[in-house]
């Protein structure tokens, strides 16, 4: 028999805020971010269980705050010749995205590009947070908001006061 004794000291609520990580819009997926490893013989289903997964994230979308995040992946595999498969990923830019060699340098270059990428998101939602703000501000408060947050009249200024469902990708 278990007995369950509390330690003295030990009975505070751990208060934390969750990650906000970009999730799948269906709610049953498993939760972003993590790690998939796909080992198995040769035809035995790997690369179409994974484009499979894929091609669910392309019909059910990724969202985090009403944003949308394009699905983009990177694909590195010596078998890409073999694997028709990965034709079938409209996600998927075999031109720019696709590689048959690995190299270090590859990874540091996909990782700069996601960095940018990040830094568009931020701005994206940043750009949302100041805009429902602008909105929400009395017309009579505009100036005071002007003097203590300026910042908000001028990122909303270099786009021109567009509502944030206007907001493209690449609009930076």
């Amino acid at each position: 028999m278990i007995i369950e004794k509390n330690l003295k000291g030990f009975d505070n609520k751990l208060l934390y805020d969750k990650l906000n990580y970009p999730q799948c819009s269906c709610g049953t997926c498993p939760r972003f971010y993590f790690n998939s490893h796909h080992i198995g013989a040769r035809g035995s289903g790997k690369t179409y269980t994974v484009c499979q997964m894929i091609k669910h994230y392309e019909k059910h979308k990724i969202t985090r705050d009403g944003v949308e995040y394009k699905l983009r992946k990177h694909l590195i595999s010596p078998t890409i010749q073999a694997n028709e498969i990965y034709e079938s990923l409209d996600s998927l830019n075999m031109k720019k995205d696709a590689h048959d060699n690995y190299s270090d340098q590859l990874i540091l270059d996909k990782i700069e590009d996601k960095q940018a990428e990040k830094a568009q998101y931020e701005k994206i939602l940043l750009y949302k947070r100041s805009y429902e703000k602008f909105m929400k501000t009395p017309k009579s408060e505009y100036e005071k908001l002007y003097e203590t947050d300026l910042e908000i009249f001028n990122l909303l200024e270099e786009y021109d006061y567009i509502h944030p469902k206007d907001f493209k990708r690449g609009t930076s």
